[in-house]
């Protein structure tokens, strides 16, 4: 299936590749997007997970966006503030109950070029302790903040 949902994914036809994955499960379509992503790393790809978003959002789906701008496309400009987007995005659409998507910003404040700044990353990382009291990377970002102090 990768091939065919590729082209279509590639030159635009939305629609055809749609119905290529109306039987995917949220796991297979990722999977599948993400190995399309890598192989070809066009914008496209992003693109037609936003169709999908413009449809129905869905917090997978704002996952899957998350993900690729992440991984395949993080070279492009403005990659991680288009995958803050997303980040904040599953954040609120899982009322902030959900650590790993919480975990999503505080690795968008590790990054080298930080897009999501010192006060959001230790009112995320607060919320996760909440979440998971002996989470290590909250824990961290709490330490650092205090030790600056």
């Amino acid at each position: 299936m990768t091939k065919q949902l590729d082209e279509f994914i590639l030159k635009g036809q939305f629609e055809e590749a749609k119905q290529r994955t109306k039987e995917l499960s949220q796991r297979e379509l990722n999977e599948e997007l993400m190995n399309i992503a890598f192989s070809d790393s066009s914008i496209a790809n992003y693109s037609f997970i936003m169709s999908l978003l413009v449809e129905k959002e869905t917090v997978e789906l704002h996952d899957m966006a998350f993900r690729l701008m992440v991984n395949p496309l993080s070279y492009l400009d403005g990659a991680y503030y288009a995958a803050l987007y997303h980040a904040r995005r599953c954040v609120e659409l899982t009322d902030r109950k959900e650590v790993g998507y919480l975990s999503n910003l505080l690795f968008l404040h590790k990054i080298p070029n930080p897009v999501v700044g010192e006060e959001e990353a230790f009112e995320t990382a607060k919320r996760m302790l909440v979440l998971v009291p002996d989470h290590r990377a909250a824990r961290e970002v709490l330490n650092r903040r205090y030790i600056r102090k």
